[in-house]
Order: structure tokens, then sequence, then C-alpha cells
């Protein structure tokens, strides 16, 4: 017996009802991008679970932060020339994007993260686009038509308005898909005779994601231990910080944060939007004395991860 039966739907969404057959075809798509085993560094392995029976001893969250760390390093010396260029969904590569709504005035009123891939989109489209549909007026806007969506052969456009211009629904950015995810997971460290970090340096990929989804599989397998992904696998948004963030009074601001897909602590999708009551806007937030005037710069306190479970006997 396996240990995962089913992969299930990225958190546990139910957006079709039980017997649809989206949850077999979702299934089959995680399936297929796993190998049975495959070693990582050392003599351990990374593991589908869907396939073997595993003894889990110990959970393991991949964490990261949401904004380029690319871009970072290209901006060291700037911060403001990143945050404006990280406003292209082009660069938005640590496995978290966003969308910015300004009001007439250009200030910021609201930002909306995602960490849905393509993938799930697709799948669910085929099965059921009614209810693509229905969920972008729910999650964008109620404008939205069929035809925005669907070409006219009924093939989902993943690159629609409302997932680009005009919103965000799922990822756009090629690296960041399940495919990409769990591609770096089984990713085997290039010398085959690493000790510990230092021996597998240098280290050649750019981002935050890759990196840390890397090193920490690698010293774990080289404990000899088999790994594999949590169930349902995906990135998630677990946390965010936002000590030190003032509003225009220069008191600390509430808790403007509202998971709209997912929980808390396990987040698909999340919108940070100041309720009118409070008389401010987002962009009249201060970050270390700074107004926000680019997502980018709420993205840097979101916190990212890729869970996994660990079988600490033979691999």
């Amino acid at each position: 017996m396996s240990w995962v039966g089913k992969f299930d739907t990225p958190g546990s969404l139910r957006d079709v009802a039980a017997g649809s057959p989206l949850f077999d075809r979702w299934h089959a798509t995680i399936a297929a991008l796993i190998k049975p085993s495959t070693p990582l560094s050392g003599s351990g392995a990374y593991v589908d679970p869907s396939e073997r029976d595993l003894d889990v001893t110990a959970t393991r969250a991949y964490t990261w932060t949401g904004f380029s760390r690319p871009l970072l390093m290209k901006h060291r010396d700037d911060r403001d020339a990143a945050f404006a260029e990280g406003e292209d969904r082009s660069t938005q590569i640590e496995y978290l994007e966003w969308h910015v709504d300004r009001d007439p005035s250009g200030t910021i009123v609201r930002v909306t993260f995602t960490t849905e891939t393509p993938e799930y989109w697709k799948t669910l489209a085929k099965v059921d686009p009614d209810r693509v549909v229905a969920l972008y007026r729910e999650l964008v806007d109620p404008a939205v038509r069929p035809e925005d969506l669907f070409d006219a052969n009924g093939k989902y456009d993943t690159m629609n308005r409302w997932n680009t211009t005009d919103g965000i629904v799922h990822y756009i950015m090629p690296i960041n898909s399940m495919k990409d995810l769990l591609g770096v997971s089984q990713e085997a460290e290039r010398t085959g005779t690493a000790l510990d970090g230092y021996d597998a340096l240098p280290y050649r990929r750019e981002t935050g994601a890759d990196a840390r989804i890397n090193i920490d599989l690698w010293s774990i397998n080289r404990k000899g231990y088999a790994v594999a992904t949590e169930d349902p696998p995906g990135p998630l948004i677990i946390d965010w910080d936002d000590s030190g963030w003032t509003d225009p009074d220069g008191d600390p601001v509430g808790d403007h944060w509202t998971v709209v897909r997912g929980k808390r602590g396990a987040a698909l999708r999340v919108v940070y939007e100041v309720p009118p009551a409070a008389g401010y806007r987002v962009g009249d937030i201060r970050i270390g004395g700074r107004p926000i005037a680019y997502g980018g710069q709420l993205a840097e306190h979101v916190i990212m991860s890729a869970h996994g479970v660990i079988d600490r006997g033979a691999p």
C-alpha cells in the first residue's frame, strides 16, 4: 500500500463536487511528474509517495521569501529599481505572483498574491469550463465572459486578460509551475559526492526558492533518508511579516491580510487591502519609513514554502 492513495488538489480545494473526474485527472497530472525513486545526494532518495509506503517520521517546510532574489542581486544598491522591475509578472520567479490595483491618483489600494499553478486550472478547464468562468467572476470580476477565457475551439487561454493585465488567478511565468517545482525537487547534486553544502559549490541556480529546495533536500538525502512531497503538493504562502509597518499616524498597521483560497498557514490566494473604515490606503503605509509604491515591497515580506515528508528508514 502506498502512503498517498491519490494526490489531493492544491490546498485540498473542492472547486467541484465529489465524484468529478477532476480528482483522478489531477492525481495523474502529479504522478506523471514524479519518478518512483531519484537519488539526489548521498545514499538517500526522493521518492513517489503514491508508489510506495512510507514510515513518515518528520515533515519539513522548505521556506523562502516571495520577491525575486535575482532582482535583489541585480539592484543590490537600489531597492526602488528592483521593486519597479518586479512589477512585471515575467520577473516574479519565486513561485509567487501578484497583481496591483491602484486608485485614480496612482496610489496602491490592493495587492493580490497567488501560488496557484496553470496545470490545475488547465485541468479544471477541461473538466468543467463553466466552473472556471464562475471562479473567475468570483475572484476577479463579475464581468468575465466565457469568450474571454476560452478560444473558439474551447481551449483555455492561460494568458487571458483577467489573468494578466486586468487581474490575477494563477501563475503565468513559465518556471512557476508544478512541473518546475517537482522537477527541481528531484534535481541531483552535481558532483554526486558532496559531503555538505560547501562541497556542492558552485551552485548555479539563481532563485531563492530553488536554492532552498535543493540545499535542504540534498542535506536530508545525505543522511540516508527517503524524502517525498507532502500531500497535497504545491507551493504555499505560509506566513507574512508586517512588523514595523506603520500607518500615516506612525502607528503599527492592523491585520489587513485576507486568505481567499486555502487557509492561514497554507494559503494559495491572499489579498492585502486596507478596509475603508481605517481611513488610509495600502500606498499610505510605510515599510522601513518608505511608502508602499510597489507590490514587491509586500512580496519581500511574504514567506513561501513547499512541504515534504521524511522517512528515516531505507530509501
